[in-house]
């Protein structure tokens, strides 16, 4: 049989790239990013998880925000990813965060000097455990 037959056979297997199966995704999840003097700044609810289930990690000027709630048996509950770009001139190892009592997660982000404006592409990554 042909790829495309086969593709068709398992069809109801097939889900978008980056959906989560089973969880929906929540409204007001979607951080806006609001600039406050040189900082970046953007919050994202993550109420549901607890502090040592969110993991923050910043890919050149991206900033991804993943969490996942593991049952005692080790099975996934409840996962949940916000990405969320940046402006150009983001200074990626400047990225902070903070969790607020409410559930709120708060990421801050420095706005790089403008006199290095020479355009050398550097890639950072970093991980921050909260």
């Amino acid at each position: 049989s042909s790829p495309a037959a086969t593709m068709e056979l398992f069809g109801s297997f097939v889900r978008p790239h980056g959906e989560t199966l089973g969880f929906p995704a929540r409204p007001g999840n979607t951080g806006v990013v609001k600039t406050l003097g040189n900082t970046y700044q953007f919050t994202v609810d993550v109420s549901d998880f607890a502090p040592e289930d969110i993991i923050v990690t910043t890919s050149n000027n991206q900033i991804e925000v993943h969490a996942e709630k593991l049952a005692t048996d080790g099975t996934v509950m409840n996962t949940f990813t916000h990405k969320c770009q940046l402006p150009e001139d983001m200074d990626p190892t400047s990225v902070s965060s903070s969790l607020g009592d409410n559930g709120m997660l708060t990421i801050r982000a420095q706005r790089r000097p403008a006199k290095h404006s020479e355009h050398v592409q550097q890639t950072f990554r970093t991980e921050i455990k909260i």
